[in-house]
C-alpha cells in the first residue's frame, strides 16, 4: 500500500535538489506576493506566476491546504496545483494530501511541498509572515531549476538527504538516481549508478538498509 512515508521518500531528493537550485537562483532578494495576479516577485528582477500549496500556522501548530482555506477566498487560478494533489491523494489513498488541515508534526509544509515538487515538476518558496509561512510552488520557473542536476551535486543532494529527513535510504537513492537517468545496476546491498557522461556514483548499504558509504567518480567537466 503507497503511503505518505514512501511517497515521500521517493521524491524528497528531485525536490530537494530543485530547493537548491532555486536558492542559488533567488539568492537574498525580498519577495512579494500578489495574489490577484497569481504572481511573486524577488527583488526587482525576478517575477514568477505561482501555484498556493497551503499555510503553516505557528500558533497551534497546525497545516491548512489552500484548497480548505474558504476564508480567505482565494483566486481560483491559483488553487489548481493543490487541487490536482488533493485528487492524486484521493485515487492513490494519501490522507495528507486530502485531509483539510492536520499537525504539522505529522507533515509540515516543507514535506508537503517537497513532495509536491517531486510530483509536478515544480520548486517551491516558503514565504514567512508573523505567526505562520505561506508555501506556493513557481509555474514558470527557469528550466536550469528543474533541470537534472550535474553528476557531482547528486552526491551533495542524496547527503543532505539522508542527514536532514527521515526516510527509507535506498528508496531515497534509488528513485532520485533513476528520476536523474542514471542507470542502476543493484546489489542485496549496494548500487551502482552510471550517468551518461561516463560518471559512476556507488552508495552501499547496511543490514538495515541505511546507507554506510557513498563514493563516486565524476567525469570533468570540458
Amino acid at each position: 500500500m503507497l503511503t505518505f512515508d514512501r511517497l515521500f521518500a521517493e521524491h524528497v531528493a528531485t525536490g530537494l535538489a530543485r530547493q537548491m537550485a532555486l536558492s542559488e537562483l533567488v539568492g537574498e532578494r525580498d519577495w512579494q506576493l500578489d495574489l490577484p495576479s497569481g504572481t511573486v516577485t524577488f527583488g526587482n528582477d525576478l517575477r514568477y506566476h505561482i501555484q498556493l500549496l497551503g499555510t503553516e500556522s505557528h500558533d497551534d501548530g497546525s497545516w491548512l491546504w489552500a484548497w480548505a482555506n474558504e476564508a480567505s477566498d482565494l483566486p481560483p487560478a491559483v488553487l489548481r496545483l493543490c487541487g490536482w494533489l488533493r485528487e492524486y491523494g484521493h485515487r492513490q489513498g494519501i490522507a495528507e494530501l486530502t485531509e483539510p488541515t492536520f499537525a504539522l508534526r505529522r507533515a509540515d509544509g516543507h514535506r508537503l511541498a517537497l513532495l509536491a515538487s517531486g510530483l509536478t515538476g515544480r520548486c517551491y518558496f516558503r514565504g514567512p509572515y508573523s505567526g505562520g509561512a505561506v508555501f506556493f510552488h513557481l509555474d514558470d520557473a527557469p528550466p536550469q531549476i528543474t533541470a537534472a542536476v550535474r553528476p557531482e551535486r547528486a552526491l551533495t543532494v542524496l547527503g543532505q538527504v539522508i542527514q536532514g529527513f527521515q526516510v527509507e535510504h535506498r528508496i531515497a537513492v534509488e528513485s532520485f538516481l533513476h528520476q536523474q537517468s542514471w542507470r542502476l545496476d543493484q546489489a542485496p546491498t549496494s548500487v551502482t549508478a552510471h550517468h551518461s557522461d561516463g560518471s559512476t556514483l556507488r552508495v552501499d548499504f547496511d543490514a538495515q538498509g541505511r546507507v554506510s558509504n557513498m563514493s563516486g567518480t565524476v567525469k570533468a567537466v570540458a
